[in-house]
């Protein structure tokens, strides 16, 4: 076999295999219910220490999240660079690197540790100035060989399907804020549990925090607020008065979000989780103050 023959049958291979895990990641035919990875995936936060207190054990072994990313590291630099090292968690689907450039060639090949290359460039097909995007699929330690003769921007993030494992924020936890409604999720047309909690802030702002949440993994799940007391059905949300407002970053895990100003009215009863996509409401939970 020539050198050219197997460096063509190796990025073949890495294709296929950015294919495979795209296509698992994504939970396309049930594979990722299906085909479970072990359950110490999901009781390790993205972050490496933190784990969701709001969960039950048995939750926080069993549930797993929609897929989504979380940053690892961030660099920049003028010209040539070789970055320090940072570590994708080997229990990660993937990981890849989000560039921009601003004046002539520019290349970004993975490396390990030793200096070795890894894999495909994640950058360089094109001149600059430009924007991309360059992913691969191995964990453990890498550092990133920048080829450059401009400015140059790089951020390299992992996408985890662990529960999402935020404290309370330090306005949530201080004497001067308080919890103005709170409720528990129950399902409507998909499976959700867990609480809820609005906070009111010192600055008169609000913000709401979901402990030991779960429900149904999809992509593009929002927050909704609702004037409805405890919707029991889709068609009841679609036809009450509503407030969209927030994305959720993930659909299991505890996490904080912040109220747009005057979404928070004095009509608002309950909080549902929408899917705009297929105009389901998944689960909802009452808010009582």
């Amino acid at each position: 076999m020539t050198r050219q023959t197997a460096r063509r049958s190796l990025g073949a291979l890495i294709l296929v295999v950015m294919a495979a895990s795209a296509i698992y990641g994504g939970g396309f035919f049930g594979l990722r219910e299906r085909f479970s990875p072990p359950s110490s995936r999901t009781t390790a936060s993205p972050f490496g220490t933190a784990v969701d207190q709001d969960a039950a054990p048995a939750q926080a072994a069993s549930r797993r999240s929609q897929p989504y990313w979380v940053p690892v590291s961030r660099f920049k630099g003028t010209g040539p660079l070789t970055t320090p090292v940072f570590a994708i968690d080997r229990r990660a689907i993937q990981w890849r690197v989000r560039w921009r450039c601003e004046r002539a060639a520019f290349r970004i090949q993975p490396q390990r540790p030793s200096g070795e290359a890894y894999g495909h460039q994640l950058a360089g097909a094109d001149p600059c100035p430009k924007a991309g995007v360059g992913q691969s699929v191995a964990g453990g330690q890498f550092k990133l060989d920048v080829g450059a003769e401009g400015a140059w921007q790089a951020v390299v993030e992992q996408q985890v399907d662990v529960p999402l494992a935020e404290p309370p924020t330090p306005a949530m936890t201080s004497g001067d804020s308080r919890v103005v409604a709170s409720g528990r999720f129950y399902d409507i047309d998909e499976k959700g549990t867990g609480s809820v909690k609005i906070y009111r802030e010192r600055d008169g702002s609000t913000s709401l925090r979901l402990g030991g949440f779960y429900v149904t993994p999809n992509v593009d799940l929002e927050i909704r607020f609702s004037e409805l007391e405890r919707p029991k059905s889709t068609r009841q949300v679609a036809r009450a008065p509503f407030k969209d407002i927030v994305f959720l970053r993930a659909t299991a895990g505890s996490m904080n979000y912040r109220i747009p100003p005057g979404a928070l009215s004095d009509r608002v009863r309950s909080m549902v989780i929408w899917c705009e996509i297929t105009s389901n409401a998944y689960a909802a939970a009452p808010l009582r103050g």
